[in-house]
């Protein structure tokens, strides 16, 4: 019997990359999106079922893990891809601009693990990916937040891995870096080691189904420059991120 995911944010960008991956490797593919032309298309060229869903909408994505459990029989692997960016200028922090990037890549992800732990913990199995960024590693200029809604779904992960591991349920962390996407497209700042999301797509795939690593994170030169950054005393931080700050926009 193949094996079943369900992958939210699959309609475009690395989600949709990933769909197309694991679809191509045998797995049955459940993809989420609020758009549902995108996760038309899936489903024709790649086979995927499409679930069209909005992640504030708690309600509805009860309802759709209740129609996906019953449709396909189970759900062995949910990758959480969904994403909402806007480009901010330094020093602002206006709560709609917070709310809404909150609500779609923090609470978000809140409202689908409620009953996906539910669902797993009926069937005895299962395996949770978030997928949050090397931005949450710590506070990046011109994206505070972006980066602190990942920053919390990087601890939220963590937290989950222990808790649920007596109850047979992985929980795994994705970290990408700048992936090119609809989303990036809109940046006006430089992306040092910008990749394809097919790339990006497959890096995941082969991530989550050949190893069992608690984290997948890429490109490797990216992520070991971020983390020694995040090591570095605070005043040598800030100085650092002065600079960053102070760097003219494309």
């Amino acid at each position: 019997m193949a094996k079943v995911a369900w992958v939210l944010g699959g309609g475009s960008g690395i989600g949709a990359e990933t769909v197309k991956q694991l679809s191509q490797r045998g797995w049955t593919v459940a993809i989420s999106g609020r758009r549902e032309q995108p996760l038309h298309a899936l489903s024709v060229s790649h086979g995927a079922r499409p679930y069209p869903l909005d992640v504030t909408d708690f309600e509805a994505v009860k309802a759709t893990v209740g129609r996906i459990s019953e449709d396909l029989g189970k759900i062995d692997l949910v990758i959480f891809s969904v994403a909402a960016w806007e480009v901010t200028k330094p020093g602002r922090y206006d709560y709609e601009s917070y709310a809404k990037i909150i609500d779609a890549n923090l609470l978000g992800a809140m409202r689908v693990i409620d009953p996906v732990v539910a669902q797993m913990r009926r069937q005895g199995f299962g395996e949770i990916a978030l997928v949050a960024s090397v931005a949450g590693y710590f506070g990046l200029p011109r994206s505070a937040a972006y980066s602190s809604g990942k920053s919390a779904m990087i601890t939220l992960a963590e937290t989950m891995r222990t808790e649920l591991a007596a109850d047979n349920i992985s929980v795994r962390l994705i970290c990408p870096g700048f992936v090119k996407t609809d989303l990036t497209a809109k940046n006006d700042f430089p992306m040092p080691f910008l990749m394809e999301a097919e790339d990006a797509g497959k890096r995941i795939a082969d991530g989550l189904l050949n190893s069992r690593k608690f984290e997948i994170a890429f490109p490797l030169p990216f992520v070991l420059i971020l983390k020694t950054i995040r090591l570095l005393p605070y005043p040598v931080f800030f100085t650092l991120m002065s600079r960053l700050i102070s760097q003219p926009s494309k």
